[in-house]
């Protein structure tokens, strides 16, 4: 009974490993081998510099994201103004943000939306997911 118990543990974690080999891309599963294979011992600095990789990709992803909503709000004229009104206030700049006056420099209107879009949507992927459903952020 034990052989049976311990055979059938055996094959489920078979599975599951399997099940998880199956979800990750060839991609990752690359990149993975290349670091386990990878002889030399990692020193804090190494760590660092994979580290700060990392975030550069993040911030290239939300980088397109940024661009492709703003691109689709204002085409990045600062000068641009929608003429409806929503709660009272119309939406300005590149941004376009509900009161944002349109006269103010671009960098301000930047660093508002980009204020902006962090407080209400954490991120603008998010930002932008939610704007491919509703079409408005």
């Amino acid at each position: 009974m034990k052989k049976i118990i311990v055979n059938s543990i055996f094959v489920s974690i078979i599975v599951v490993i399997s099940f998880v080999a199956l979800t990750r891309s060839t991609e990752e599963v690359k990149q993975e081998k290349a670091i386990v294979a990878t002889p030399h011992v990692w020193s804090v600095a190494d760590s660092r510099a994979y580290a700060r990789d990392k975030m550069f990709e993040l911030a290239d992803k939300e980088f397109d994201c940024m661009n492709k909503l703003w691109i689709k709000e204002s085409n990045w004229n600062p000068k641009a103004y929608n003429k409806v009104k929503v709660e009272g206030k119309n939406a300005g700049g590149i941004p376009q943000i509900l009161g944002l006056d349109p006269e103010l420099p671009a960098p301000m209107q930047i660093d508002r939306g980009i204020k902006y879009t962090l407080y209400r949507y954490d991120t603008f992927c998010n930002a932008w997911k939610h704007w491919q459903k509703h079409r408005w952020y």
